[in-house]
């Protein structure tokens, strides 16, 4: 391929005066009049380099199908160099640009200019960039180098991303010392002046009426509530937790009186569609608050279809005969709401539908206090810390009632207190619902029962509980740092134990947020020194609860890690499911008995060939080595290895022969790479 043809319609005319210029001039032309360091490049030599300004127009498309108008929202884009498969960043290679995103507003085309800072050095090398030799010639005419852009997607709801991807190469003109920019298509040479992206949005609505009406049933005038409003049993069972994100119900009442609101549904098409063709029941969620007396109305909403009115339980809406389906696009669907009646029956409660439709849902509520009377109410505390026992704020609990409505909702506060007041008598399950940021939520529920002014708990008189949250731990699984290294006797001795520090400095140094050097973390165990060599990393990790100590208070930083133990650590990085791996010595009743379970079922550990996991056995070196690179998802790519050996940290004691082999040169030798099929390909080593 003749490459001058890459080259832009003005690429001939600048030339001409690019020549023109320098020989008015008479002096030599050189690519930049700055000296400096070449970013990014390790190297010590000066080289003579400049930034050189390359432009590149981004246009975004957005695009209605659904009944929403798009709202305004920001997109990003990414760069990326594919070369040899890499995939470095922009960063990588020193190039500067400007944060690449673009905002919209609606239906409609907004274009925006990115501008790259593009770094040129005599030494192209320094940035990987391919010589383009003159036809016929061993003398280079240009540089190139060629990234990929294209759209981020990072799940907006409602909207449908673009899959454009386009090729940006760059070349440098070496007599020149131009850069042009082309785009395009990668694999082919359709060249284009823009990038552009299309995005849809298929958001839908729904709005239905609701009236809520609040009575005097006492000589106190009722103050100002919230009411909300849930959906619940719908039509297809997989869509009941999903519901929760597509709809808003709740109204606001001061006195007596009605008040309108409305249930808002809206969302993907998709998701919205799957909700209202099904049909769905509706209540009031917050009952429960002190001197009201609550509605316990039930409405059905289903749709009309070519005239015919669903008027049967929701289950039984795909089961309609033949003649009576239409073909109406479901974001079209009429809602119709049904009156129902909650039944007993023999398989249960059921709601029988009125045959009449509604124009409206209409709820009623009583506010029962007498002026100068007390309330039967009563008050709950919960404390709220962290894993060293701090006080945390922002933590939310519920109080559900009998039939698993949110009742009464709190906030811990800076003192880590959580207060309910004025509940009414009735059962309730206590959790909580959300963790403060960068914590993880408990999973802890507790059964209160409240009569008026009286809560208990398992028959005894309630004394506040204590709701502990770990800090969120994220292990690295993307840089491959080297994380077990061997002895200074060139040995990595893999029959050897580790000890609770040394395991818990490991871990430590593995999270994606890494300990400070300059910050202190004291532990609560009571025979962890301050100047113990470890004392820092035990304190950092047992605020995440990823380590934890004995009954004593002690932590036992020199005993060896036991096989349950290390299976316990691995386990806490992952929200924790039921495990179906089963050993012969490892009961129920064994207190790490779900953490081995689940490593077990993961993969990450496995048993002894007579069935059992021995779980009080100390790990070894080796398997320490294979846990964990199992955990990471790391493998070692061993054609690399063969071949760079020399370049590599080996050990003595640990040959290919060893069954550990492969998993000690992962642990020991830090790399970059590429995955392929879940296979690693190494490209450079690093200690």
């Amino acid at each position: 391929m003749n490459m001058r043809k890459r080259k832009n319609a003005g690429r001939l005319l600048s030339r001409l005066l690019c020549l023109v210029t320098v020989m008015g001039m008479l002096v030599p032309m050189a690519l930049a009049d700055e000296l400096g360091k070449v970013p990014g490049s390790s190297d010590t030599n000066t080289y003579e380099k400049a930034d050189i300004k390359v432009e590149i127009s981004v246009v975004k498309h957005v695009q209605q199908t659904g009944t929403e108008t798009p709202p305004a929202e920001t997109f990003e884009f990414e760069v990326e160099d594919t070369a040899r498969g890499e995939k470095h960043p922009l960063s990588y290679y020193g190039i500067g640009v400007e944060e690449l995103k673009l905002s919209t507003n609606g239906v409609g085309d907004v274009e925006k200019t990115f501008s790259f800072n593009v770094p040129w050095t005599n030494d192209y090398t320094a940035y990987h960039w391919d010589a383009v030799p003159k036809s016929g010639t061993n003398t280079v005419a240009w540089y190139s180098k060629t990234f990929l852009l294209r759209e981020k997607n990072d799940g907006k709801p409602g909207w449908n991303y673009s899959n454009e991807e386009y090729a940006l190469t760059f070349w440098y003109d070496i007599e020149y010392g131009t850069m042009d920019l082309n785009i395009h298509v990668p694999g082919n040479d359709v060249y284009y002046t823009k990038a552009e992206f299309t995005n849809t949005y298929n958001g839908t609505r729904y709005e239905l009426p609701f009236t809520k009406t609040v009575k005097l049933g006492g000589s106190a005038a009722p103050g100002q509530e919230n009411f909300e409003l849930e959906i619940f049993d719908v039509g297809v069972g997989s869509m009941e937790e999903h519901a929760k994100e597509l709809y808003t119900a709740a109204v606001t009442t001061n006195g007596a009186g009605d008040y309108d609101g409305r249930l808002v549904i809206s969302g993907p098409a998709d998701s919205v569609e799957a909700l209202v063709c099904e049909g769905f029941y509706v209540r009031e969620k917050n009952a429960g608050a002190a001197n009201w007396t609550y509605d316990d109305a039930v409405w059905h909403i289903l749709p009309e279809r070519t005239g015919y009115i669903v008027d049967v339980d929701a289950s039984l809406v795909n089961n309609l005969p033949a003649d009576t389906q239409s073909e109406t696009d479901a974001n079209k669907y009429r809602l119709v709401i049904h009156a129902t009646k909650r039944e007993e029956s023999d398989n249960g409660v059921h709601y029988a539908d009125s045959e009449a439709p509604a124009d409206k849902m209409t709820f009623t509520n009583t506010y029962t206090r007498s002026s100068g009377g007390g309330s039967s109410s009563a008050s709950i505390t919960v404390n709220k810390t962290d894993a060293l026992g701090k006080p945390l704020a922002g933590a939310s609990f519920v109080l559900k009632d009998s039939r698993g409505r949110e009742a009464y909702q709190a906030t811990s506060n800076a003192s880590g207190i959580v207060r309910f007041t004025r509940v009414g008598s009735g059962t309730y399950t206590l959790l909580e619902k959300a963790a403060p940021e960068g914590y993880v939520i408990s999973d802890k529920t507790y059964e209160l029962t409240v009569s008026g002014s009286r809560v208990t708990m398992d028959g005894k008189t309630y004394s506040p509980v204590t709701f502990v949250n770990r800090r969120a731990a994220e292990l690295n699984r993307r840089d491959h740092y080297a994380f077990l290294v061997g002895y200074a006797d060139g040995t990595f001795g893999p029959e050897c134990n580790m000890t609770r520090a040394e395991v818990t400095t490991m871990f430590a140094r593995l999270l994606t947020e890494q300990i400070e050097a300059d910050k202190t973390y004291s532990s609560t165990f009571n025979d962890v020194a301050k100047d113990c060599w470890a004392a820092n990393y035990i304190g950092y990790m047992q605020q995440f609860g990823i380590v934890t100590g004995y009954e004593d208070g002690s932590f036992r930083p020199d005993a060896p890690v036991t096989r349950a133990e290390f299976a316990a650590i691995a386990s806490r990085f992952e929200k924790l499911t039921q495990g179906s791996a089963s050993f012969t010595d490892v009961p129920d009743t064994h207190w790490a008995v779900k953490y081995i379970n689940f490593a077990a079922t993961r993969g990450w550990v496995t048993g002894y060939e007579d069935g059992t996991f021995k779980p009080e056995h100390s790990i070894t070196r080796a398997e320490v080595a294979a846990v964990t690179c199992r955990l990471l998802e790391r493998s070692a790519d061993q054609t690399y290895i063969r071949s760079h050996i020399g370049e590599l940290r080996t050990f003595a004691d640990v040959t290919e022969s060893h069954w550990a082999y492969w998993y000690a040169m992962e642990a020991a030798n830090g790399h970059d790479y590429t995955k392929s099929g879940g296979s690693e390909n190494w490209s450079r080593t690093h200690r």
